[in-house]
């Protein structure tokens, strides 16, 4: 209503011979990376309104996979708020995270070198008879080590087309995982500028690798010694991080007794990467759905009033 206001009056003032309306500001950017991996500090209530609200259609191949097989490692040690109904292929309207969604409309993942199979997949299932999806996200496979500028910016057209197209939904972007070169590589080029556009347009950023450049401390920053997707990294110098020191399994066997690596331990299989990475990941997404349903971060939980009212908003400040 404000904003609303505002741009009736700056209307009014133009045609009254006034300054022309300014352009509506770019609300901001929100960036969920390794900061936001605390799940203490975020309301158990917004992870319950996010799941009453919220309808994800998540897309991926093995990479991707880091994120459910996580969620479902934090739903058997945590238990609620951190339970979830998750469906395995395809559309299921009423289920909060539809899990391969887009792949079923016929893309795998994100792709290599600016192919759009994935945004064809996209438009066929919001297109799909009962699609109920709000919240829309794929993930990269070893797309983005590979691919050029020309073909991140077809990545980043083609979602600003998409959010054009649908503005009920809310498209998740994401970086691409982590390969062992640096930041002197292609890959961290290429997702700084993913991190760019959407630091610059107001977009919502699930950063991938930057989650995997830390371990839960925070302290180091592993990218800068050539941290893989695996989380190994350079720790003798030698330039070589394959088979080198782990820092999650470095952090694990420092602290044997903590919650993480209790939760890691019943992770199971953690595709290309230790089982505290997946924690991580699934950490990290339990904040990005509390953004996505409202919540404004750390240290505020609005009243019962404003959940309600936020029921029909999916879109912060709506």
């Amino acid at each position: 209503m404000i904003h609303a206001a505002l741009g009736v009056a700056a209307a009014l003032a133009g045609a009254a011979g006034g300054a022309a309306p300014l352009p509506a500001a770019t609300p901001p950017a929100v960036i969920v990376d390794h900061r936001c991996t605390d799940l203490a500090v975020v309301p158990a209530a917004w992870i319950e309104h996010a799941k009453a609200v919220l309808r994800v259609g998540y897309s991926h191949t093995s990479h991707g996979s880091q994120v459910v097989t996580g969620l479902a490692a934090l739903e058997q040690h945590l238990g609620p708020p951190f339970d979830a109904a998750v469906t395995g292929w395809g559309l299921a309207p009423g289920v909060f995270l539809n899990d391969l969604w887009g792949n079923a409309g016929g893309a795998d993942d994100l792709g290599h070198g600016g192919d759009l199979g994935w945004r064809d997949a996209t438009v066929a299932m919001l297109g799909a008879p009962g699609n109920d999806r709000n919240v829309v996200m794929w993930s990269w496979c070893g797309g983005v080590s590979e691919s050029t500028a020309s073909g991140i910016a077809s990545y980043l057209s083609a979602m600003e087309a998409l959010e054009r197209a649908y503005p009920a939904v809310r498209f998740v972007y994401i970086t691409g995982h982590l390969d062992g070169s640096g930041p002197d590589g292609n890959l961290h080029q290429r997702n700084q500028q993913i991190r760019a556009y959407c630091r610059a347009n107001g977009k919502v950023l699930f950063d991938f690798a930057d989650i995997e450049s830390y371990d839960p401390d925070g302290r180091t920053g592993y990218l800068e010694l050539l941290a893989t997707d695996g989380c190994e990294y350079d720790a003798d110098g030698d330039g070589n991080p394959w088979g080198d020191r782990n820092w999650a399994a470095d952090w694990v066997a420092a602290h044997p007794a903590s919650a993480l690596a209790a939760c890691a331990a019943g992770c199971g299989e953690c595709a290309h990467s230790h089982p505290l990475n997946c924690v991580m990941k699934a950490r990290a997404f339990w904040w990005l759905m509390a953004r996505l349903a409202g919540w404004s971060g750390p240290n505020e939980e609005p009243p019962a009033r404003t959940l309600r009212l936020r029921r029909h908003l999916l879109r912060p400040g709506g």
